[in-house]
C-alpha cells in the first residue's frame, strides 16, 4: 500500500516555507556569528590570551614599533602614565636602559619619574615628527628627549622606510582620525591580535613570528631591549671599497642639512605648546661613524648648526658624553652600544641630566595629571 502526500500541504505553501526557513537560518548564523566576534574580543582583552599570543599588531610592515606601542601602552596602564619618553632610532634601542636611567637620576635630584625607551629601528627625524604628535596626543608626557644624528638631515636617507611606514590605515587614523579602517584595529583588541597572522601563507611566516615572539619577550616593560653582540674593527674607517659601505659615503658625502628635516625636528619641538618639554640629545658614537661625512669641519659644522637650531627654538641641545668613557667592548659597532655599553651610558646620562637640572633649572619635567589613554 502507497503512503499518499499530505493533501493539506500544496506545493504553494510549501515554497513560502522555504525562504523562511532561510531567513531564520540565516539569522540564527548571524547572531552566532556576532556572539562568537564579541566573546573572542572579549577573551583578546585579557591577560591569558596576551601572554600566550604576545605579538599584536596594527598592521604595520614595521615589528619592532609595534612592539614598542603595545609595551608603552601595557606600562601606562600599568603604571598610570609616562613622564618621560627616549624617542630616536635603533641607537636609542639598544642604548638606554630606562630602568637604570630613571633609578639613578632619583638618586641624583630626589625625583622619581617613568621613563620608557621608543627607539625604533630605521625611523629618521621625518617619520620621528610624526610619531612624537601621535605619542604626545595618546599619552601626554611631561618631556620627549629627542635622539637625533647627522644622517637625519640627509633628505634623501630613510625615504623607503618612512613612506612603508607611514602608509599604513592604523597610522592614517592616529594622525587624521578619520579612517574607518584605522579605527577599527585601533579599538578591536581581537583583530590587534589576528593581524600578526595575516601573512600566514607566506614561506618565512613562522620564521619571522617566532622572531617577533622573542624580541617582544626580550624587550623589557620600558622599551629597552639589550644587544649581546660585541662589535669588531669599531676603531677601522669604514672601506670605501665595500659596496655597501660605499653606499652610505655616496649618500652622505657633500653633507648638507635639508630644510625639510630640520622642519621635522623643528615640529617636533613644537610639541612645547602643549605642555610637554622637548629636550634634543645624540648618542656618543665612535669617530669612525663620522667619515661618511667627509671632514672634521663638517662635523663640526653640524654640531654648531643643531645646537644654534635647537636653541633657537626654545629647547636644549646635549652634547654628547665622550666616546672614550665607553670602551670598544661596549659596542656592537661605531654607532650601536651593547647590553654592556647601555649601563654606563644610561648612568651617564642620568648625570648629565641630573646637571642640567640642579645647575641650571631645566629638569626633566613629570606628567601633569593622568590624561593618558589607552
Amino acid at each position: 500500500m502507497s503512503i499518499q502526500p499530505d493533501s493539506s500541504l500544496n506545493p504553494s505553501a510549501q515554497a513560502r516555507r522555504q525562504p523562511s526557513r532561510f531567513i531564520v537560518s540565516l539569522i540564527w548564523g548571524v547572531l552566532v556569528f556576532i556572539v562568537v566576534c564579541v566573546a573572542f574580543e572579549f577573551a583578546c582583552r585579557t591577560n591569558v590570551v596576551k601572554q600566550r599570543l604576545p605579538v599584536r599588531s596594527v598592521g604595520s610592515y614595521h615589528a619592532q614599533f609595534e612592539i614598542k606601542w603595545f609595551k608603552l601602552a601595557d606600562y601606562v596602564r600599568k603604571n598610570g602614565g609616562v613622564d618621560v619618553i627616549i624617542l630616536g632610532n635603533s641607537m636609542v634601542n639598544t642604548g638606554i636602559n630606562p630602568a637604570i636611567l630613571e633609578t639613578r637620576y632619583q638618586e641624583l635630584t630626589g625625583t622619581n619619574l617613568r621613563i620608557f625607551n621608543f627607539g625604533v629601528e630605521g625611523l629618521t627625524v621625518a617619520p620621528l615628527s610624526k610619531l612624537a604628535k601621535i605619542l604626545e596626543a595618546a599619552y601626554h608626557p611631561g618631556t620627549i628627549l629627542l635622539y637625533t644624528e647627522m644622517r637625519d638631515y640627509t633628505a634623501a636617507n630613510g625615504v623607503p622606510v618612512e613612506n612603508q611606514f607611514l602608509d599604513n590605515d592604523w597610522i592614517k587614523f592616529r594622525q587624521t582620525d578619520t579612517d574607518l579602517k584605522g579605527q577599527l584595529i585601533d579599538t578591536s583588541a581581537g583583530l590587534q591580535q589576528l593581524l600578526p597572522f595575516r601573512n600566514w601563507s607566506s614561506s618565512d611566516f613562522l620564521d619571522t613570528y617566532l622572531m617577533d615572539v622573542r624580541r617582544t619577550k626580550e624587550t623589557t616593560s620600558q622599551g629597552y631591549e639589550a644587544d649581546k653582540n660585541i662589535g669588531t674593527d669599531i676603531d677601522k674607517i669604514p672601506d670605501t671599497n665595500d659596496p655597501i659601505e660605499k653606499k652610505s659615503y655616496d649618500l652622505f658625502s657633500n653633507y648638507t642639512m635639508d630644510s625639510g628635516r630640520i622642519a621635522d625636528l623643528l615640529s617636533i619641538i613644537e610639541q612645547q605648546k602643549s605642555g610637554t618639554k622637548v629636550l634634543v640629545a645624540e648618542m656618543p658614537v665612535y669617530p669612525t661613524y663620522y667619515a661618511y661625512f667627509g671632514s672634521d669641519a663638517v662635523v663640526e659644522k653640524y654640531h654648531q648648526d643643531i645646537q644654534k637650531i635647537v636653541s633657537d627654538a626654545n629647547s636644549v641641545f646635549l652634547p654628547t658624553v665622550s666616546y672614550t668613557l665607553l670602551p670598544l667592548e661596549d659596542r656592537v659597532d661605531n654607532h650601536h652600544l651593547n647590553f654592556q655599553g647601555a649601563p654606563v651610558y644610561s648612568n651617564l646620562l642620568a648625570e648629565q641630566l641630573a646637571e642640567l637640572c640642579t645647575q641650571e633649572k631645566n629638569c626633566l619635567q613629570k606628567q601633569s595629571g593622568t590624561r593618558s589613554q589607552p
